[in-house]
């Protein structure tokens, strides 16, 4: 039943973002060697791999400058859909091609990316596109890039082996296998990107991205996925579970640039887990 349903959806053209090097940096620590950039970027090339307010200034310059502009609204899962549509639709009247949705903590179920982009439908002009990034911490990366395209979306982010933070990514080679059993148009060489993926990323990796009681918690408590390795090192520090940690950050909502709040969340788990508690160091 599912290949029959498969073989009904019309084709679709999308233009896949590789973010392996860009998002990769977070769980290699930035410790990529300049080898490994040339060796990833060559087998990329070869498997055909297409390349609010605040950003107004950006944006224009960008358009101005005939460049091909793409607005981040981060955090997307914080935002009700209309709301996150507004914003959506400021980037666009100051000129970006193309708008993503990006579900910077791995916290959108299906559900909730439909909404968004749905909404994104009724403000935005049809010509500018919809894109979608995904962090893996769920275990809903693939499913939810998926969901994206079905409403609308045509820019989907995913990087090799899934590299990135958290849980990771999209994982590019498993996306692009099952967007071509719905046959949709890519432009892309699945066994190459496999062999990318198993032959050049594994193999640098010591701890690969997954699915752990971490970064689960990550996407459950809707924190960003660049958080986490500061909660380790501050719930390490302050003797709490990082779990209780990250939920205590996402129900703060703290978002990139809030990182050094991390520390004094945490003393404020022990003072209430222990009262007569008075200084970091007692």
């Amino acid at each position: 039943m599912m290949t029959e349903t498969m073989a009904e959806e019309p084709p679709r053209k999308l233009y896949i973002q590789d973010v392996t090097l860009r998002d990769g940096m977070h769980p290699m620590r930035h410790q990529f060697r300049l080898a490994d950039v040339v060796a990833i970027a060559k087998a990329l090339d070869r498997a055909h791999v297409d390349e609010a307010g605040l950003a107004r200034q950006s944006i224009e310059w960008a358009r101005e400058n005939g460049m091909d502009v793409g607005g981040f609204l981060m955090m997307s899962h914080l935002s009700q859909p209309a709301d996150l549509a507004e914003q959506a639709k400021l980037m666009e009247s100051y000129g970006a091609h193309c708008v993503y949705v990006t579900d910077s903590a791995g916290a959108m179920t299906m559900d909730d990316v439909a909404a968004q982009l749905q909404a994104y439908d009724r403000l935005l002009k049809p010509q500018t596109e919809r894109g979608f990034h995904a962090h893996h911490n769920l275990s809903l990366g693939v499913a939810n890039s998926v969901v994206a395209v079905q409403n609308g979306a045509t820019r989907i982010d995913a990087s090799l082996s899934g590299l990135g933070a958290g849980a990771g990514n999209t994982a590019l080679e498993a996306f692009v296998a099952v967007a071509k059993r719905y046959g949709w148009q890519l432009g892309c060489d699945l066994f190459a990107l496999m062999d990318a993926a198993d032959e050049l990323v594994w193999p640098l990796l010591k701890r690969p991205p997954r699915v752990d009681r971490e970064t689960l918690t990550l996407g459950y408590a809707g924190i960003g996925s660049s958080f986490l390795g500061r909660a380790q090192t501050v719930a390490q520090q302050f003797g709490v579970d990082v779990r209780d940690l990250l939920i205590e950050l996402g129900r703060r909502k703290l978002v990139a640039g809030q990182e050094d709040l991390i520390a004094e969340i945490a003393m404020e788990l022990v003072k209430a887990n222990s009262p007569n508690v008075t200084d970091a160091g007692n």
